[in-house]
């Protein structure tokens, strides 16, 4: 069975090490490794959003979501990764589900999102979610930005 639940601190460097298992060595942005292997998850909770893992039976880390408000009316979706043996089993719906559903109690008006084309399966996710592409200036010049209004 498969749970989810809010960060907790216990629960941060295997957060990152998860993050680092997807990002990292299987889409192979290796710059950032060390910058997230130092993540303080908690800031989520801090800026006024959270942040939500998919457990299994063992507490192994599966998913992951996280909202980091930026604004009264503004949030970033971040870090929302599920690990390749579970995914096509409806677990990102569930963790976006949640994400989505805290930022509409939170009166959150806009939700903004960065990724990269080598991502195509979780752009075609935002984009049948309602996410359009927008500009943005980033120091990534990769990058793609997202946005949807709720």
């Amino acid at each position: 069975m498969i749970l989810i639940k809010k960060i907790e601190e216990k629960y941060n460097d295997r957060v990152n090490s998860f993050i680092i298992s997807i990002f990292v060595d299987e889409y192979k942005f290796e710059q950032y490794k060390e910058g997230l292997s130092k993540v303080n998850n908690l800031e989520y909770i801090r800026s006024g959003g959270n942040m939500w893992m998919a457990v299994d039976d063992s507490d192994e880390i599966i998913g992951t979501i996280a909202i980091m408000k930026k604004d009264k009316n503004t949030a970033e979706l971040k870090s929302f990764y599920v690990n390749k043996k579970y995914r096509g089993n409806g677990i990102s719906k569930k963790l976006f589900s949640v994400a989505m559903e805290y930022c509409k109690q939170i009166n959150l008006h806009k939700i903004f999102l960065g990724t990269y084309d080598t991502m195509e399966t979780a752009i075609c996710f935002y984009k049948k979610r309602g996410f359009s592409e927008m500009e943005m200036n980033h120091i990534d010049e990769n990058a793609r930005f997202f946005e949807m209004y709720l």
